[in-house]
């Protein structure tokens, strides 16, 4: 009850603040190619500020009370500060590139190697990172992607069915699958709230709000095509009846009764919390430090060769730009660090699969039809400092993407003594795609008590939206949309 009271006063001053709050929106640029400038840390505090996405775009909340400035800086460029009482609602921030030459942060009497570096890295774990009996507030954004290369559905036989109710059967096929190959799936969703981390084994999660924006319509994910082909073929059976129900060898029901429910879409807007959480603390893990962690992996100095790129300056400090690429044949992943060269902690890590590599296959095409490539995986995380020195994880973005093929064949036996059966191909070839984006927004010591007593949801209800509705987050701070998810609208 204690706990509860407290979370509704936090919640009632964080409304206050924000209903007092100037909304600024703006674009980061590069001063020499006007390209816009993704990940900028834009601040008015030190610890409270937001991110540029991808193309460069913010919009910040600023409290009334907060007088002081606009800090802007990004990984190789020069910092900028402007007066928050300079500022109109729309700004374009031009920042200028920033290099220096590597003597400039020689703090040797030689220059470091890479390696030399790296090793500093890793022996400043414990004092520069901080992953336990944590309280994140965070904001996700999934995107979610499917193209289709090939579609097709085609009935081999029905014994109960007329040939006029085949050609009709046949037809809605043809027409589904041209739609689909038509289509583009794509699918955002949005939620806010807090991670309570005790240790990377045990953590909870609460979610604050909750959206969802897609077609429904052109809900075209693998799992719902080939119920779309299914019910299509349902639609001819005798609803009387019950049937079994085959893909190949496999038997996967055994007494399937078909009604007209079954073809009313009864779906609830709402998700599994625990599948929320494994997305959340999959991406926040990503940014980690512990042993065989992901970060732990890419500095091992046996499996990956490193390079001392140059030097560069992030909020006025020196940093090392190392870069890194596979030594081992286990090795998959190349990719860029920046270090500070003061305390060797991570500021940022850009990777990506190096060139031939590849990550999760599973290879059954003639046998069970089945084939799975994980062909794409490549992100980015960035830390910032807190008051107490120890570093935590600002923004994280993880891209993953995948060759899919399926060829299943489906059959309806009927349960008489007939054995009346339906037989159809269903087969599906294409490309996924999904990109996670985790902010975190501010970050406290958990409180022990407070672990103890929270209880998880079960499922979380969210919001259907058509179109992106700025009203709904206007109180949130957020990672600013896309112009994709700005123009994303459902047509009636």
């Amino acid at each position: 009850m204690a706990f509860r009271i407290i979370f509704l006063i936090f919640l009632f001053f964080l409304f206050a603040l924000n209903a007092n709050a100037q909304s600024i929106q703006g674009k980061i640029l590069d001063q020499e190619t006007e390209a816009g400038v993704p990940y900028a840390t834009i601040q008015v505090t030190p610890a409270y500020g937001t991110i540029s996405n991808e193309e460069g775009s913010f919009a910040l909340k600023i409290p009334e009370d907060i007088k002081d400035s606009l800090i802007i800086s990004s990984m190789g460029y020069q910092q900028k500060i402007i007066p928050l009482n300079a500022i109109d609602q729309n700004l374009i921030i031009y920042l200028d590139p920033a290099t220096i030459e590597l003597d400039e942060v020689l703090l040797l009497n030689r220059m470091p190697t890479a390696e030399e570096i790296v090793r500093k890295v890793r022996a400043s774990f414990p004092a520069n990172y901080v992953n336990t009996d944590q309280k994140y507030q965070m904001f996700f954004r999934g995107t979610s992607y499917m193209n289709f290369d090939n579609l097709d559905a085609t009935i081999k036989k029905a014994s109960m069915v007329s040939k006029k109710q085949v050609a009709k059967a046949s037809k809605g096929l043809d027409s589904l699958t041209e739609a689909i190959m038509r289509s583009r799936l794509i699918e955002f969703e949005d939620y806010n709230g807090h991670i309570l981390m005790k240790d990377k084994d045990s953590s909870k999660l609460a979610i604050d709000k909750a959206t969802k924006l897609i077609d429904s319509k052109k809900d075209f994910s693998i799992e719902n095509v080939q119920k779309k082909t299914q019910n299509i073929i349902l639609q001819y059976l005798d609803t009387t009846s019950t049937y079994k129900l085959k893909s190949g060898l496999f038997k996967i029901e055994d007494s399937l009764a078909l009604k007209e429910d079954d073809f009313v879409n009864d779906k609830k807007n709402e998700y599994s919390n625990d599948r929320i959480k494994s997305e959340v603390l999959n991406v926040l893990n990503g940014s980690q430090f512990y042993e065989s962690s992901f970060l732990d992996e890419i500095l091992n100095l046996d499996a990956y060769r490193f390079t001392l790129d140059g030097a560069s300056y992030f909020q006025g400090n020196s940093i090392y730009v190392v870069s890194f690429g596979p030594r081992r044949a286990k090795a998959k992943y190349k990719g860029t660090l920046y270090i500070s060269a003061t305390d060797y902690a991570i500021l940022k890590a850009d990777y990506s699969f190096s060139e031939g590599k590849e990550g999760k296959k599973f290879n059954m095409k003639l046998l069970l039809g089945i084939k799975y490539i994980q062909n794409i995986q490549q992100g980015t995380v960035l830390f910032k400092p807190r008051q107490d020195g120890k570093y935590h994880p600002y923004y994280i973005k993880q891209e993953r993407g995948n060759y899919i093929y399926l060829h299943r064949p489906l059959k309806f036996i009927e349960n008489s003594n007939d054995r009346n059966k339906v037989v159809f191909d269903f087969t599906i070839e294409g490309r996924a795609r999904e990109k996670k984006e985790l902010l975190i927004l501010s970050t406290n010591s958990l409180d022990q008590q407070e672990f103890v007593d929270f209880k998880e949801q079960s499922t979380i209800p969210y919001t259907l939206l058509k179109q992106f509705e700025p009203s709904i987050w206007q109180n949130n701070q957020i990672i600013e949309p896309l112009e994709e998810m700005k123009n994303f609208k459902v047509a009636n």
